[in-house]
């Protein structure tokens, strides 16, 4: 895949482990706020928590909801799912919505491979971008800490951008901001809606990262399908 200059990288759950880091974050601030009045144990909480955190970030890429109900709604629902009110923990949810991010900030875990593909693509000359629907401030942190940080050209997050992954407006921006050409360039995700169908409406060659992929139908053949990052340093 050399024959690509410009490689755009998702971070959540593309290099950053998103669901190790979260879980751990989420582990210490149940017991930290004694969840366990509430809760039978950590993983009821957390399925149910998780779960709806999946359709929050959905609806948020896709302009439904702003970031202050995301924030607020993915700790109030696993409240109300059992029957119990927010009211009821509501000091408690203010909070965790703060530390949560902080926390979650501080968490280091790498996807496989991860480093390795971009030393890769790095010693072959190539510039490299993170490309993100995160909230700017902890993604930042997150970048920092995780020690990849120097491999990157520029980081492209929505908040700055003002449009987010998949609308075509995020793309183009991010191409015009690198001086990339579409044919010289591959945005890599997970996230088949946010990534890949908004690199394909654009224009751009895609690689979908998809360690469980077992060749179920999809909306359209993306360019490339992964199960490992470091499946991107073998030549198709």
């Amino acid at each position: 895949m050399i024959k690509y200059k410009h490689i755009f990288f998702d971070w959540d759950s593309t290099l950053w482990n998103f669901s190790v880091n979260s879980e751990k974050a989420l582990n210490v601030l149940f017991h930290n706020y004694d969840f366990e009045r509430f809760f039978p144990d950590f993983n009821t909480f957390h399925n149910i928590y998780k779960s709806r955190n999946i359709e929050l970030w959905e609806d948020y890429a896709l302009g439904k909801i702003k970031r202050e109900f995301l924030e607020t709604e993915r700790f109030e629902y696993p409240f109300r799912h059992i029957g119990v009110s927010p009211d009821v923990a509501s000091v408690q949810i203010n909070a965790l919505k703060t530390e949560y991010l902080r926390m979650l900030g501080e968490q280091t875990v790498l996807n496989d491979g991860a480093k390795e593909v971009l030393e890769y693509f790095k010693i072959k000359g190539c510039k490299l971008y993170v490309i993100s629907n995160g909230f700017s401030a902890v993604q930042h942190l997150k970048i920092e800490r995780s020690g990849l940080k120097d491999y990157f050209t520029k980081i492209f997050l929505s908040e700055d951008v003002k449009e987010h992954k998949p609308q075509k407006a995020f793309f183009d921006y991010m191409l015009k901001s690198s001086n990339a050409r579409k044919v010289e360039s591959l945005v890599v995700g997970d996230n088949f809606t946010a990534d890949i169908m908004g690199a394909y409406n654009a224009g751009i060659d895609q690689a979908y990262y998809a360690p469980t992929y077992s060749g179920e139908a999809l909306p359209f053949q993306p360019t490339y399908i992964i199960k490992k990052l470091t499946d991107l340093t073998l030549d198709p």
